[in-house]
Order: C-alpha cells, then structure tokens, then sequence
C-alpha cells in the first residue's frame, strides 16, 4: 500500500456546486476557528497577566515580611549592642571599684592615718597589685607615713591583771566589811 494516492473524491463527483458558496462556508469556519483560538490565547494571555501580578503581589508582600523580620533584628541587634555596652560598663565599674579597694588596703597597712589616705590616695596608681605596690613603695620615700608615737609597751612588759573573783565570794567579802565597820547589824 505504500504507493497509492490519495484522491479527492470530489472532484470526481458529478454534482456541480457554486463553489463560492463552498468558499463562504469554508471562510465563515475559518473565522469562527481563528477566532476561537484567539479568544482562547486571549483568554490565556488574560490568566497568565492575572498570575504574573499575583505572584508580583506575593513576592512584594514576601519582601516586605523580610524587611520587617531584618527591622526586628536590627531592634534586637541594637538592644544586644546596648546590652553589651552596659556589661562592659559595669565591668569597668566593678574593676574601678575593685582597684579603689586594694588602693585602700595597701595604704592602711603601710600605716598611713585616714588624714592622709585622701591626700596621697591619688598618688598610688596602676592597673594591677604589682603596679599599686610599686608605686606605693615610691610614694613611701617621697611621703612618708605620719607615726603614730612609739608604742610604751615594747620594752615594757603588760602589767597582769588580776583574777576574776567568784561573784560569790566577793559578795561575802563585802558583807563582812561592813558587818566588821559597824554598818550592818545582826
């Protein structure tokens, strides 16, 4: 079968038509299938603009969640920030204060009299222990500690204090003391 041809039928047939009216026919389809396609490509052009803006308002309200969601971080990144400042702050604070102490300390127990911490308080700087000490041990040569006076009682021995009496016991003495004077009579 490979070699046949095909034939129009038609054309064979011995009914003659006005082919005009076959013309019209065919146009008056041809019409009514081109515009089916159109209104169909119409319609389709229709829905795709209908997505393309829908999904324009969705990537633009996505949009819009993140910026919000990065303002959100940023408050918070902020605050952390503040937070931070703050700690830092007060670990400055608790190291001033901590420094001031040991300041304190060295300078009453290199014997200087509370007249003189406030004036050579400013004297003893530094970051550290060592550094507080070295300078106390230059601010020693160049303002020595008031003295206080000689202690007495370094070549002198303490005098021995007498034992306490049974409470009693002196109670009985003093009755008899003044029974012997005279006072009490019985």
């Amino acid at each position: 079968m490979p070699g046949l041809l095909k034939l129009n039928l038609q054309f064979f047939s011995e009914d003659t038509v006005d082919e005009k009216p076959a013309e019209a026919q065919k146009t008056d389809t041809q019409e009514v299938d081109n515009k089916i396609p159109y209104d169909r490509f119409k319609q389709k052009v229709d829905e795709a603009n209908e997505l393309k803006r829908k999904l324009a308002e969705l990537e633009n309200a996505k949009q819009e969640d993140e910026r919000k969601k990065l303002e959100e971080q940023n408050e918070f990144k902020s605050l952390y920030e503040t937070t931070k400042q703050e700690l830092e702050q007060i670990r400055k604070e608790a190291e001033q204060s901590k420094l001031e102490s040991l300041r304190t300390n060295l300078l009453v127990n290199a014997g200087y009299t509370g007249e003189q911490l406030e004036r050579v308080r400013k004297y003893i700087v530094g970051a550290d222990e060592d550094a507080l000490k070295a300078s106390l041990e230059e601010l020693k040569q160049d303002i020595p500690p008031k003295s206080g006076g000689v202690d007495p009682s370094v070549n002198n021995p303490q005098r021995q204090q007498p034992q306490p009496k049974d409470q009693a016991e002196e109670g009985r003495s003093i009755y008899e003391r003044l029974k012997a004077a005279g006072k009490i009579r019985r």
